[in-house]
């Protein structure tokens, strides 16, 4: 693969804040594509927000400050999307309309315009404000629980912020694709709510309901349990083939994984509670790396619950491509691998607020 990507010639651009658009837009930086950024004067309201937000999503990009509040403002901005095959924004719908850069009016100076709308609940949808969490609400995507006996809880990554950037990624690529063959562009809609009610459909399944009580995603053997030393493994025995050598093992520590109950898929279900409650004693037992070994060279699927800066370490240990470094920042870019080598790449890390307007 050549090393500008495979969306070199890609003009994009990125008129969001924020998470949502501005990863999307990002994505297709990490292809190759030529992406600008436009911020208001006082800048993407991301730069702003605790952790880093701006930095980990704006990578790729170059900026330009423009105030679609004034005329000149929406002048440039349509003189930009002239000359741009993608636009990504991220507003409530209506709002790029009466700045007057909305779809309709950006297609009347480029009709090949691929433009994209991120928004919470869609053009149709509920105008009200929110964040990831509140979509997740709205979804159904709340009402499952990832944890055996527990309530439902938000998870610690914004889901539906993320989901929808690849979501809107993908719907940017096929659009592209389709304007090879017909010349048109189009308007795209991307509903973070709609993107994570698909995604909650996979576990509701095609009836699209669960009862209060519903366990049918959840396995008792399915989960994160806690070593001795305080340190967290993640056990996937879902399947008899994972959980047999998995029990095996447990059993030399805790001989009471040798009960029947607990042999089968059915009386290990039946007795969820019971299992799932010995599983975390026995863990409770012995350091992490304690188990590793014990582990070690099985069919049982354990893990180590690693952090972040553990995970990005080990793919720079395997010189895997995935995470790349520049300017003192490591970036983990597109992740795909094309004929064995990782499609993203990084070029640049996120840009500096212009002092003045212009490009």
């Amino acid at each position: 693969m050549p090393d500008q990507g495979v969306l070199e010639g890609i003009r994009v651009l990125d008129a969001s804040q924020l998470l949502p658009g501005p990863w999307a837009a990002q994505l297709l930086g990490d292809l190759g594509a030529d992406v600008t950024k436009v911020e208001p004067p006082s800048g993407d309201g991301g730069r702003q927000i605790r952790g880093e937000l701006f930095a980990a999503a704006n990578r790729n990009k170059r900026s330009v400050v423009i105030d679609l509040k004034t005329r000149a403002g929406t002048a440039e901005f349509l003189d930009l999307a002239r000359e741009h095959d993608v636009l990504v924004e991220g507003f409530r719908p209506g709002v790029m309309e009466r700045l007057g850069v909305g779809y309709e009016q950006v297609a009347e100076v480029n009709p090949g315009i691929v433009y994209c709308s991120v928004s919470g609940y869609g053009a149709r949808g509920d105008h009200a404000p929110g964040h990831d969490i509140n979509y997740l609400a709205a979804s159904g995507a709340l009402s499952f629980s990832g944890h055996w006996g527990q309530t439902p809880r938000r998870p610690g990554i914004p889901m539906a912020d993320l989901g929808s950037s690849c979501f809107a990624g993908l719907a940017v690529v096929s659009a592209l694709y389709d304007r090879t063959r017909t010349g048109r562009g189009c308007h795209l809609d991307v509903s973070m709510t709609d993107v994570m009610t698909a995604w909650a459909a996979a576990r509701g399944g095609p009836r699209l309901e669960r009862a209060a009580d519903d366990r049918r995603h959840l396995y008792p053997t399915n989960d994160v349990f806690r070593a001795a030393d305080g340190r967290w493994l993640a056990l996937g025995a879902v399947e008899e083939r994972f959980w047999e050598p998995t029990r095996a093992v447990l059993a030399t520590v805790e001989p009471a994984f040798e009960d029947e109950r607990f042999k089968g898929l059915d009386n290990r279900m039946r007795h969820g509670d019971e299992v799932h409650e010995l599983l975390h004693r026995t863990f409770a037992r012995r350091d992490r790396d304690d188990w590793l070994a014990m582990f070690a060279g099985t069919e049982a699927p354990v893990s180590a619950v690693l952090s972040l800066t553990e995970a990005a370490d080990r793919e720079l240990a395997a010189d895997s491509g995935v995470v790349q470094t520049l300017d003192g920042e490591r970036h983990v870019v597109f992740p795909v691998r094309r004929d064995g080598r990782v499609m993203g790449r990084l070029r640049g890390t996120a840009p500096e607020l212009p002092t003045r307007e212009g490009v």
